[in-house]
């Protein structure tokens, strides 16, 4: 697919909210409600997926940064607005060898997700 037609594809079948994040490298779709009630609830978030074909991660996930008490403070969240945690993980990646973090993932269950994806559509709490 030509650039162009990407970033038409990319207009067209994505909500605003997945561009406004970053215009060269848009948030997936099925996973950008979940990234933004963190966001919105002051959770920092560095790194998602939708998983799937031709995705990186075996199931939804978003990572993010912060102390002991924030991977709590997130699964909170989440299960406040709704979201359908799967995992609250904590890990440490290694770069040049050595062990780096840690970090916090949450990871969600596919299907219910994106029903609430749908409606967060449908009715307005992503646009």
């Amino acid at each position: 697919m030509r650039p162009s037609t990407f970033q038409a594809h990319i207009r067209a079948t994505l909500p605003a909210y997945c561009r406004r994040i970053d215009q060269d490298c848009p948030l997936d779709r099925w996973i950008s409600y979940a990234v933004k009630v963190l966001r919105d609830s002051g959770i920092e978030t560095y790194e998602s997926c939708e998983s799937g074909k031709g995705h990186s991660y075996l199931e939804p996930a978003v990572r993010f940064h912060g102390k002991y008490a924030e991977g709590f403070r997130a699964v909170a969240v989440a299960q406040t607005f709704g979201l359908p945690v799967r995992a609250l993980r904590r890990f440490w990646s290694i770069e040049c060898g050595e062990p780096t973090g840690p970090y916090w993932e949450l990871t969600f269950w596919p299907r219910p997700l994106k029903r609430l994806q749908r409606e967060a559509e449908r009715t307005g709490l992503v646009t």
